[in-house]
């Protein structure tokens, strides 16, 4: 991951549901499907998934009884006796699992995840919340919840003192405070573009461009795109279809501080 960039909790989200699906879509042999949903069920149990790294913070995830229940007998092929100890130690199996294939993601690319271990209920449970629905066959497509707390982790070199939660607070309400004046500029337009890639080309090559010429822009499909302000990196994002337009989904972002450096060059 570059340096100043940290992963939006939403993307963070999305991802570890989606590979929460192929990890279970794994075991029954199918294609998973995973789409947002409006449902806040009230989950029976979490188990925790925390980051270190360019970030830090919590993915927590939270199921329900039932399809805990169900997600036991799947990991042990039907054999678990769904009680309580086999459905929290069910979980954190799985909670590993996706881990370590969520760890393998250019998103989280700079980040540590470790899978803590599961409990019931969610009580004491924060952070940005995103319900998702699992559609792994016709018959089991599980209701999850995913909270996600995310934060720049502090940088290298900062003394003890500054890693206190006091100091952590005040960094926040630092990154948050904006300049006095700061609401006079705010209506002013900022041209904003997005960079897929970029090349080297000599002279000669550029000269014989033509209808069919290709061009490597020496990036992966699959790499996020920048995203430019004033010609300053401010995120990175994925190409998204919006109402039969291109649009940009973000994935990361710098600070607020470096921001409004970034609005100030």
């Amino acid at each position: 991951m570059a340096t100043g960039l940290i992963p939006h909790p939403r993307a963070l989200s999305d991802g570890f549901a989606a590979v929460l699906a192929t990890v279970l879509g794994s075991r029954l042999a199918a294609e998973a499907a995973v789409t947002a949903s409006l449902e806040r069920p009230d989950p029976a149990w979490v188990v925790e998934a925390r980051l270190d790294g360019a970030a830090t913070g919590v993915l927590t995830l939270g199921v329900g009884a039932a399809d805990a229940e169900a997600i036991a007998r799947l990991l042990a092929e039907g054999d678990a006796s769904a009680e309580a100890g086999d459905v929290a130690q069910a979980l954190r199996a799985l909670c590993v699992e996706v881990v370590q294939a969520f760890a393998r993601q250019p998103l989280t690319s700079g980040l540590q995840l470790v899978a803590g271990d599961s409990r019931p209920g969610a009580q004491g449970v924060a952070g940005e919340v995103v319900s998702y629905r699992l559609a792994l066959t016709p018959e089991f497509s599980p209701l999850v919840t995913v909270w996600s707390r995310v934060e720049r982790a502090a940088e290298a070199g900062t003394t003890a003192e500054a890693t206190t939660p006091e100091a952590t607070a005040a960094g926040r309400r630092a990154d948050r405070n904006h300049p006095a004046n700061l609401d006079v500029i705010l209506d002013i337009d900022l041209p904003l573009s997005v960079r897929f890639g970029e090349s080297e080309m000599a002279l000669e090559a550029l000269t014989k461009l033509g209808p069919g010429s290709v061009i490597d822009l020496r990036r992966s499909p699959d790499d996020p795109v920048d995203v430019l302000v004033n010609g300053r990196l401010v995120a990175r994002g994925e190409v998204v279809v919006v109402a039969g337009n291109y649009g940009v989904r973000i994935l990361e972002v710098v600070s607020a501080a470096d921001r409004m450096r970034t609005m100030r060059a």
